[in-house]
């Protein structure tokens, strides 16, 4: 149970972990339990894409440009299927995933960008939410000719998130359920101007996911909105700030103090008596 009166600073979490709640323990517990169907590809494809699109706290813009859509296991598939195909030969910006600098990756500031050469870019951020620098960002891209592809793992948890995709050097970008507590069942899709041959597109296109993941994934979409987490927690996550003196971000379950700390909510909110 969360007691405000006595919360302190020292009641939230440094590390960025992800509400879990009663109703999302029930329905793994549901989904576990109770029969489940499976989905055609098809069939979860369209329900799939349009729940994602269905925000009402985030405009988003350009989708109609990328019609072709694959079938991901979370945003970790997507980014795995490009470093793999570019041989890793891709570039980041900074205050990206520790995955990046785990594998050897040092980020590369804007103005130094080498020509003809990916960028894999997070946005929103886990760290700024929009990019401070992205405009700076797409005109060197334009004026070297580097594609972009697009991580949106945290758009489902974002509010204010406001993008067009419809840029000529953005190439692809992905979703996933994952910051609504679904690590244990990731899924998701990812939108490309063009069909190109890796391994989102070969596993989607021959089929070759496991059913039980996009049934599972069907399933949550059946029982979640789309902005299940600021529609539930938004002033829990405002009174929260004013308590401790934060300031909300873009995301229902991070906070940051006055030098840009950053704090997971998410348990606190888990212990909220639904």
């Amino acid at each position: 149970m969360l007691d405000m009166d006595n919360l302190t600073i020292e009641d939230l979490d440094t590390v960025l972990t992800p509400v879990q709640d009663e109703h999302l323990s029930t329905l793994k517990k549901l989904w576990y339990h109770d029969p489940q169907e499976s989905i055609g590809h098809n069939e979860f494809v369209n329900k799939a894409s349009d729940w994602f699109r269905s925000t009402k706290i985030n405009d988003l813009q350009g989708w109609g440009k990328f019609p072709c859509i694959d079938v991901i296991m979370g945003c970790t598939h997507f980014i795995e299927s490009l470093v793999s195909k570019h041989k890793w030969n891709i570039q980041i910006l900074g205050k990206e995933y520790a995955y990046y600098t785990l594998m050897g990756k040092k980020y590369t500031e804007p103005g130094h960008f080498e020509p003809g050469k990916p960028l894999v870019v997070s946005l929103p951020n886990y760290f700024y939410g929009d990019r401070p620098e992205w405009q700076a960002v797409l005109k060197e891209c334009e004026q070297k000719a580097i594609d972009i592809h697009i991580d949106c793992a945290w758009a489902t948890a974002a509010k204010g998130f406001n993008f067009n995709f419809d840029h000529p050097n953005i190439k692809s970008f992905a979703m996933s359920m994952s910051k609504l507590n679904l690590t244990w069942n990731r899924i998701g899709l990812r939108w490309s101007r063009q069909r190109t041959m890796d391994s989102c597109s070969l596993i989607s296109a021959q089929k070759k996911y496991n059913e039980l993941t996009t049934a599972c994934g069907s399933f949550m979409m059946d029982n979640l909105p789309r902005d299940y987490g600021w529609e539930k927690y938004g002033k829990i996550n405002q009174q929260i700030c004013d308590k401790l003196v934060l300031e909300p971000t873009m995301f229902f379950y991070v906070v940051k103090d006055k030098d840009d700390k950053l704090y997971s909510i998410g348990k606190l909110l888990g212990d909220i008596k639904q």
